[in-house]
């Protein structure tokens, strides 16, 4: 009998429990990077969305030549506006802030600047995206 259990050879239970250890620490390191990717992965393209909102009002504003002028609140400094878009099934709040730096003869020279906010439920989250030009506005 002790030479047949000296040849009979298999793992132990302590050896198959640590095998199962491991075997779950790497599957739980494969989980969260694969979860952080993931979330990577969206927060580009929300950003990558919002700088496409971002760029077509900078088109809007050259192909008119003309900053929208129905500000939601001013003060000496800046005017602020803003619009909802929804580009890529995101919805977006656009914010424009215009700050005038200077004017000569009919033309104020301004500071645009751009935010792009996402809108979950009313409430704004970010900026996501932001941008920054000048403009030469007619009076």
């Amino acid at each position: 009998m002790t030479d047949h259990m000296q040849r009979t050879r298999g793992f132990t239970l302590l050896e198959m429990m640590v095998a199962i250890a491991i075997l779950a620490v790497a599957s739980s390191a494969v989980y969260f990077s694969n979860s952080e990717a993931l979330s990577t992965q969206v927060r580009l393209e929300e950003k990558t969305i919002a700088q496409w909102a971002l760029v077509n009002q900078v088109a809007y504003y050259r192909l008119t030549n003309k900053v929208e002028n129905n500000p939601v609140y001013s003060n000496s400094f800046s005017i602020f506006d803003s619009q909802q878009v929804t580009v890529g099934g995101i919805d977006l709040e656009i914010e424009t802030r215009r700050t005038p730096l200077g004017y000569g003869g009919n033309l104020s020279l301004e500071r645009v600047t751009l935010s792009a906010y996402r809108n979950v439920d009313g409430k704004l989250q970010g900026p996501i995206h932001t941008y920054h030009f000048t403009a030469e506005i007619e009076q």
